[in-house]
């Protein structure tokens, strides 16, 4: 595994916690693990793993938790896409484009939504300069090729201006041919349809991203704008074979699939720093968005989507009472979706939320105690046939409360419990269709089946989660270790009608209400093998993690449980020169709900990197090679819908350079 850097200077005001652990990979730890897609670039940090639905459209899962449930935020706002609903929507943030990633677990996701009882993935782009540039003209301009898929990337990051003053100019292409497997595609060689070898078809991308940015600075603030530009256009392996179930019934024949995405977007970003003498820093961010995409059968136009987005966030911290800090805030979200097409399964909707947060931290000598809260107010409203309108509305609450002690000099144990209430979201009300990236018919919560017990209406979905974690945090080993457990009321996600419940052969699915639990344990160490006083580094990391989820009342595990994950990586850097060496072990998963699901086989990864920079004067140039997968292994991620078709990348060389400037 790589190394993750865990820093306090997180993308919201330190203020908000003293107690929740954050991982935070800034820019150089993010250099070796890039990747088209940002569920791909986070793949092995400990908890996470991804969606794995192909280098175009691969999201963050976290704890087991995917889907609507892991939100992923562009610079603590919304990111406007729809990748929260289906697997093959691509999030429509540019990992080469990240100034740092954090990812949050446990009760601080509190503070994003009980939507995110998963976990938080917020990503602080460049798109808008944060302070003034060292120098007039600074930046960055690299380059990358990858051997698997022959993919191409170049990148500029540029910045302008003065201590007063800075104008930001991003741009990326990229172009990623089908990438290279070890072997047959399919697992299953009774499927029909043919079974590619070698090559995975429908795994290209071509990607343009392009912003211009601009901020004012002054001492005790910075305002700041943004408008970006993207295009991306990606295949979406064997979503053909869900199409050709529908022939005749919705869908035309389709060998091959792609989506054509758009999005044009317009940030803001205020920093206030003691703007009077009882607050100590004032934050608002908002965003714009308008998204669209296209789902393109072979050179037939199918089912379009568009999303209009407003999200905004404002953050007051208080100054310091004593030993009391915190701070309050808001949030407003509105969206508009809508569809058309023969695959259109969600009716057009709104959605608007609202939403108070206060957390509070006191500090006792060697104790610290945190406490938050959260409300937030949510309608959606539904346009159904002959124009009907539907409204559905929600109200949640959510606290936590957390308790840290420092055992000695480097240890720290800490304790977080948090209640959560999630409002069912828009497809799992009111879906009635066919998912082809998930191969299924799904039907939501809001109707009645005759025969069928559940139905109408779903109820808030709620859950108590409790986490424990023992951390060093100095000397010759570091590290941490976490247990948390979440017991959820109403848990909703899709279960299986049962034999003989299809649509033109899709099987028919529906969201239900079922008591659940998760619980897993994450672990990570660090042994530095030289002296502090060592001119040289030499660290190894042992990883570990592990998660079960049930149903608790069906009494049956729940599908797409991420699988045991050790892991192992020795590094070694001296001047220049950084070297590193790992090993990952995915176990295999038989664990499985067996209506759903297939067993997953096992499998080893083994990655190496080199990397060389040199310095010149406050410049630099970095060289970098990396080799992932060396031993050509078949690798299929349990979590992944397409598993079964479309296992990840073979044997890859990645060559890069990057120059700062």
């Amino acid at each position: 595994m790589e190394e993750t850097t865990v820093e306090s200077d997180t993308l919201v005001p330190v203020q908000q916690s003293v107690i929740d652990t954050r991982s935070l990979l800034n820019e150089a730890d993010l250099q070796l693990k890039l990747q088209s897609s940002l569920g791909d670039t986070l793949l092995w940090e400990p908890g996470v793993t991804s969606s794995s639905y192909g280098p175009g459209s691969s999201r963050p899962v976290i704890r087991g938790f995917s889907g609507y449930r892991v939100k992923v935020l562009q610079n603590s706002i919304g990111t406007g896409d729809i990748s929260d609903t289906s697997p093959d929507h691509g999030v429509t943030i540019e990992p080469l484009l990240a100034r740092k990633v954090e990812i949050i677990r446990g009760p601080a996701t509190l503070l994003h939504g009980g939507s995110a009882i998963g976990g938080v993935v917020d990503v602080e782009t460049k798109n808008i300069p944060k302070g003034p540039p060292a120098r007039f003209v600074e930046g960055a301009v690299s380059g990358r090729w990858e051997s698997v898929s022959n993919g191409r990337t170049g990148v500029l990051a540029s910045t302008l201006g003065n201590e007063d003053w800075a104008i930001q100019l991003n741009g990326l292409i990229r172009r990623a041919e089908d990438y290279k497997i070890p072997g047959l595609a399919r697992l299953n060689a009774i499927t029909s349809g043919p079974n590619p070898r070698d090559e995975l078809p429908s795994t290209w991308v071509a990607t343009e991203n392009a912003t211009l940015g601009a901020a004012k600075f002054w001492e005790k603030g910075r305002i700041g704008v943004s408008y970006s530009v993207l295009d991306s256009q990606y295949g979406v392996p064997f979503h053909s074979d869900a199409h050709n179930h529908l022939v005749g019934v919705v869908a035309p024949t389709a060998t091959t699939v792609s989506i054509d995405l758009r999005q044009r977007r317009f940030d803001i970003d205020v920093d206030l720093y003691n703007p009077i003498e009882a607050i100590e820093e004032v934050t608002y961010r908002a965003g714009i968005s308008t998204y669209q995409h296209t789902e393109l059968e072979g050179t037939l136009i199918g089912t379009f989507y568009e999303k209009e987005e407003f999200d905004n966030r404002l953050q007051i911290d208080h100054a310091r009472v004593g030993d009391l800090f915190g701070g309050i805030g808001s949030a407003f979200t509105y969206n508009h979706l809508n569809s058309r097409g023969p695959e259109v399964n969600t009716p057009e909707s709104f959605t608007r939320n609202f939403a108070l947060f206060l957390i509070e931290n006191y500090e006792l000598d060697r104790l610290r105690f945190q406490v938050g809260g959260r409300w937030e107010a949510q309608d959606v409203e539904v346009i159904g046939r002959r124009n009907a309108r539907l409204l559905q509305n929600f109200h949640a609450l959510s606290f936590s409360g957390g308790v840290e002690f420092d055992l000695s000099e480097n240890w720290k144990l800490s304790g977080n419990w948090s209640f959560a209430q999630r409002p069912p979201a828009t497809a799992e009300l009111f879906a009635n269709g066919p998912h082809l990236a998930t191969g299924t018919f799904e039907i939501g919560g809001f109707y009645d089946i005759p025969g069928v017990p559940e139905g109408g209406g779903l109820d808030l979905e709620q859950s108590q989660n409790f986490e424990l974690t023992l951390e060093r945090t100095g000397g010759r080993v570091t590290g941490s270790f976490t247990y948390f457990q979440y017991d959820f009321e109403n848990y909703i996600f899709l279960s299986s009608l049962g034999p003989g419940w299809e649509v033109g052969g899709l099987p028919i699915f529906r969201y239900i209400q079922r008591e659940a639990r998760f619980r897993g344990v994450e672990w990570e160490t660090t042994f530095h093998l030289l002296p502090e006083t060592s001119d040289r580094q030499l660290d190894l990391t042992a990883l570990l993690d592990w998660v079960r989820a049930d149903d608790l009342t069906a009494t049956t595990p729940l599908p797409r449980t991420p699988p045991l994950r050790i892991g192992g990586r020795l590094e070694y850097e001296q001047g220049p020169w950084r070297v590193g060496v790992e090993l990952r072990r995915a176990a295999a998963m038989n664990r499985i709900q067996q209506t759903f699901e297939t067993a997953t086989a096992g499998f080893t990864q083994l990655d190496a990197n080199l990397q060389w920079t040199h310095q010149w004067g406050d410049r630099s140039t970095t060289f970098f090679v990396k080799g992932a997968n060396l031993t050509n292994e078949e690798i299929r991620n349990h979590v992944s819908v397409i598993k079964d078709v479309a296992p990840l990348p073979g044997r890859n060389v990645t060559l890069g350079m990057t120059v700062n400037f």
